[in-house]
């Protein structure tokens, strides 16, 4: 018996195996490691396709919000190396004890940065509506864009991207960045996949990679978990200290698959003849921009992604509507939030101080207010106006 409405976007399908709407085929089969369709979570969330490639610490469905009446992502914490699901109760278990200790310290600080993130609020960064926990993991649910990510449209494009076509789709990638990084969060895995395009034209970075860079500390090669030619050198080594400049290199390393066509060489094959040093076939300008982007080492990239995103702009002499950040979001930040003082990157351990949000981009100031009418004058005003009423009568009579 199929599902009467479509896993793959949820119009009525009459329990046919294929939708007429999408195409979707629910009669293929699924791994048993997936959550069924039509599985609901948290007495609110059916479960439908898988959106995307599922990763190696998680997997992203689509999903029906039965109150709300529309469609929503949900993300599962499932690092498909430690666990199996139980068929029966599709709990979520690992293979061996042994393996126990690194899944609960993944899941915790899953978690942690989906606290976090679902206290943003910015056009460039997903939005978290909802997180929870369910058969033995965890959940975090996301607003639902219809479009692709820039990784799936890379690889069906012939040939590479303008440069200044490839920079207006990534300044506003920079701008979540910065905004992110302001509050002491850090990206850890950007790369083409998991930047989104929407049908809109807005760019919305997707799946921070806080559960996978803690689970890769536990294991002996971080190779395994890392995105190659997107990570930068410090992430391979376990006690190299990261900050903004880590996902610098990451968007550095996503502007040269644009530009070139095919990712950047891995971070340690660099250590020797770096292929960068060579001629890049690019403007001289543009180029210079790059290499600095993908410094080798911390200290040799941009220290901000608003210090890139300046130096992208005038090198390719964009014009201020695309320069200009869409907003500042320079919001105060409630008492639990931490803006990060990162420090330079050859510091062991980042300094944390509370204080308010740092402006992403310093935008002109607003025009003057009008002056507001103050109480005094309010209560003078009423007093004339009355004494007029009363007074009328009177004045007519005479």
């Amino acid at each position: 018996m199929y599902q009467k409405h479509c896993p793959g976007c949820f119009e009525n399908k009459q329990g046919l195996a294929q939708c007429p709407h999408c195409g979707y085929d629910e009669s293929l089969p699924r791994s048993p490691l997936l959550l069924p369709h039509g599985t609901v979570l948290s007495d609110t969330y059916r479960i439908g396709r898988v959106l995307g490639r599922p990763g190696g610490f998680g997997v992203t469905y689509l999903a029906w919000d039965m109150h709300l009446q529309q469609r929503v992502a949900v993300k599962e914490y499932l690092p498909r190396d430690l666990v199996a699901r139980e068929p029966a109760t599709l709990a979520v278990t690992v293979h061996v004890p042994e393996q126990a200790a690194n899944f609960n310290f993944g899941l915790d600080q899953f978690l942690a940065e989906t606290r976090m993130i679902a206290k943003f609020d910015h056009p460039n960064i997903v939005r978290v509506r909802n997180f929870f926990r369910a058969h033995g993991t965890a959940y975090m649910v996301m607003d639902y864009y219809e479009g692709r990510s820039l990784g799936d449209y890379l690889g069906q494009l012939e040939g590479t991207v303008n440069a200044e076509a490839a920079a207006s789709l990534l300044l506003p990638v920079l701008d979540g960045l910065q905004f992110v990084h302001d509050r002491g969060v850090l990206h850890r895995d950007v790369k083409p996949h998991n930047i989104y395009m929407t049908g809109a034209g807005r760019m919305i970075l997707l799946d921070f990679g806080a559960a996978r860079q803690a689970a890769g500390e536990r294991v002996e090669s971080m190779s395994v978990v890392l995105s190659e030619g997107y990570a930068p050198l410090e992430q391979y080594q376990k006690n190299s200290p990261q900050g903004p400049w880590t996902d610098i290199y990451g968007v550095g390393a996503t502007l040269y698959r644009m530009l070139k066509g095919v990712p950047p060489p891995v971070a340690l094959d660099r250590l020797g003849a770096d292929p960068l040093e060579g001629d890049l076939d690019l403007p001289e300008g543009l180029a210079a921009v790059l290499r600095k982007s993908l410094g080798l080492r911390p200290p040799e990239r941009y220290a901000t992604a608003l210090e890139f995103r300046q130096a992208l702009t005038e090198v390719l002499g964009l014009s201020d509507a695309v320069a200009t950040a869409t907003r500042s979001y320079a919001v105060p930040q409630d008492k639990e939030t931490k803006a990060v003082a990162w420090g330079t990157p050859t510091d062991t351990v980042p300094t944390v101080r509370r204080a308010g949000a740092a402006a992403v981009m310093a935008l002109p100031a607003p025009a003057p207010a009008a002056p507001a009418w103050g109480p005094a004058w309010l209560i003078a005003g009423a007093i004339v106006l009355g004494a007029l009423i009363i007074s009328l009568p009177l004045w007519l009579r005479g």
